[in-house]
């Protein structure tokens, strides 16, 4: 598969770099995938998954990952840090790319910024999503208690908001072992610190703000698109019940639990993701036996029609 880099310009002025990856298929069952990064992230958080997805047998004809605005070597602005504007800028990025029939794929923040992008501008462009180890609310709520183990009301908000102000080291490291369990590729956890370093510490806690807040329980029903949720056992950053809640309130979605795995779960099992997604993005569902024998059998019973 071959690849190049890009960069456009969003409806608000921000420029906003990407990478792409071409296949050689065409048929009307392929679908592009667009990865879509975390808070905090970059593309480059892809890496490993990025290759692993080229080298499936059902790899997709066009693979998509870029930087959010105020992450990687993507512009820095002073406006723009809420979810809604980074939606729109997911929306920019297609129009740009000329993009259809697409499946989105979200980690942690990524997941919000997809929700929010279907609830502004609909899923006529969509043709799936899946969403990594993201709960509906990020704060505690009299109903709901199953949110972020970390940031989840004003004072853990605040706190988090004056560690990236004062020592963004401190955080970036921090934010490195809060969301691995499994050791990896020392050198590739140099480059995860790297890539977080590059990102706007005002924009973060900014957008924090934002994202944490944003209750998606109520949208969540009205998603049509096939889905599927992964979620990571391990999580440092959810409880996996939290997470399983939007694969529970979407209707038809599918959801997979990486026993051994931790928020970072496209980090620490790339190859285990990259099947699911390629099979996804495909099938507009899982097809794949080895992934079928390892669902819970309400997933299991609904997929074969039982």
């Amino acid at each position: 598969m071959s690849a190049k880099r890009g960069e456009f310009k969003t409806n608000d002025g921000c420029t906003i770099h990407y990478e792409l990856g071409y296949g050689p298929r065409s048929s009307l069952a392929d679908s592009p995938i667009v990865l879509v990064h975390g808070w905090s992230g970059s593309r480059r958080y892809f890496d490993d998954s990025w290759a692993a997805l080229q080298g499936c047998a059902n790899h997709p004809p066009v693979l998509v990952r870029y930087d959010l605005r105020g992450h990687g070597e993507s512009d820095k602005p002073e406006w723009g840090y809420h979810v809604a504007r980074y939606a729109a800028d997911l929306r920019d990025l297609l129009r740009h790319l000329n993009l259809d029939n697409v499946t989105l794929v979200g980690t942690s923040m990524g997941c919000a910024i997809i929700w929010s992008y279907l609830e502004i501008f609909g899923d006529a462009k969509v043709k799936a999503a899946v969403f990594v180890d993201q709960a509906p609310l990020q704060n505690r709520a009299e109903d709901w208690n199953l949110g972020s183990k970390g940031c989840y009301d004003v004072a853990s908000l605040t706190r988090l908001q004056a560690l990236l102000k004062y020592d963004f080291m401190a955080f970036t490291k921090g934010n490195c072992k809060g969301c691995l369990s499994n050791p990896i590729d020392p050198s590739y956890e140099r480059l995860l610190m790297a890539e977080t370093m590059k990102a706007s510490p005002e924009g973060l806690s900014t957008l924090m703000a934002d994202h944490t807040a944003l209750d998606w329980r109520p949208l969540l029903p009205r998603i049509r698109i096939p889905c599927l949720v992964l979620a990571g056992a391990k999580s440092q950053i959810f409880p996996v019940e939290g997470v399983k809640e939007v694969g529970r309130l979407i209707p038809g979605s599918t959801t997979v639990v990486f026993e051994y795995e931790d928020h970072w779960l496209y980090i620490e099992d790339f190859m285990r993701f990259a099947t699911l997604v390629a099979d996804f993005a495909e099938n507009g569902m899982l097809t794949d036996s080895s992934v079928l024998a390892r669902l819970e059998s309400r997933d299991k019973d609904r997929l074969l029609g039982q």
